[in-house]
């Protein structure tokens, strides 16, 4: 944690929708035609904000306070031009599958080079950026290993997770470097419910997320901070503290949802030392992505940090 005050929640509630248009924040979202952009609009809209949607798919359902263009994340110049005015953004715009290096780097990680320097050039001094729990995917799921926190080793599970994991050492940058104030989060399974087990340990509801993207547009105090983008999710996989010393407090729960008893049902544990709980989507945070491609003895999930 970076040792930034706690922020009482009451004050990230939703503003009052009689409030003057005028005073109302404009923020921009990269990738808001995806499924975390749709999601997250509806919870913004609920917070009060103005939304520019920018996406390379033509967004035609805009409401009172929103706004659409389509935009390239690897169109510096129309990057800014869309930013201009814009009080702060939330870059959700990736490679969101564990595709080829080509794609990684193009979208990942020289798209985001991008965004940053326009939101800098711009005048947009507050990112929220959609990193990924992915980026810690190898390291041992608990009862394999302790909760994972913020501070943990890097250790990606993929591709994909390479680039996430550039955007928060180049959020870092920007923050300490340029005074930006920037919260990076890693996002596990933004959904209605968990759908498994592992997901069990990383989902995070809709209005969940929203209060913690609110957060990170709003924290008085902050400057870099990493947190995990989950649900009340206890004892599961991660140790969200920088999260709640923000102010952070998850409405929804696996256990107070009901949700537990179906998945369970649904998606047994394995047989002890069978070869499904032995492999690496089974031992490891990053479950799918963390097995493809696996090379060699599990052994060194189980490594200690």
């Amino acid at each position: 944690m970076s040792g930034v005050p706690q922020m009482p929640i009451d004050t990230l509630r939703p503003r009052d929708t009689h409030q003057e248009t005028e005073e109302m924040k404009k923020i921009a979202i990269t990738g808001a035609a995806g499924v975390v952009g749709s999601g997250l609009r509806r919870q913004l809209l609920q917070r009060g904000y103005r939304l520019r949607l920018l996406d390379l798919q033509p967004i035609n359902d805009c409401g009172a306070d929103e706004t659409a263009a389509v935009a390239d994340i690897m169109d510096q110049a129309a990057m800014l031009a869309q930013l201009r005015g814009a009080d702060a953004l939330v870059h959700l715009a990736a490679c969101t599958v564990d595709a080829p290096w080509p794609d990684q780097v193009r979208l990942s990680i020289e798209g985001c080079i991008n965004v940053f320097d326009a939101a800098r050039e711009a005048g947009v001094n507050r990112i929220v950026y959609a990193s990924s729990h992915h980026v810690v995917g190898m390291h041992p799921r608990p009862p394999a290993g302790p909760l994972v926190d913020a501070q943990v080793q890097l250790r990606p599970d993929s591709r994909y997770a390479v680039g996430k994991a550039f955007g928060e050492s180049l959020a870092a940058l920007y923050a300490y470097k340029f005074g930006m104030q920037v919260m990076a989060i890693r996002i596990g399974n933004a959904n209605t419910q968990p759908v498994d087990r592992r997901r069990m340990g990383n989902w995070i509801s809709w209005r969940d997320l929203g209060q913690l993207v609110a957060i990170g547009l709003e924290h008085p105090a902050l400057v870099f901070e990493v947190v995990y983008g989950i649900s009340d999710t206890t004892g599961r996989h991660y140790d969200n503290a920088s999260a709640y010393a923000l102010g952070y407090q998850p409405e929804d729960g696996t256990a107070a949802t009901g949700f537990e008893a179906e998945v369970l049902r649904q998606d047994p544990a394995p047989a002890a030392d069978s070869a499904l709980a032995e492999s690496a989507g089974e031992l490891s945070l990053g479950g799918y992505f963390s097995q493809s491609e696996y090379t060699g003895s599990t052994a060194r999930l189980r490594a200690q940090r």
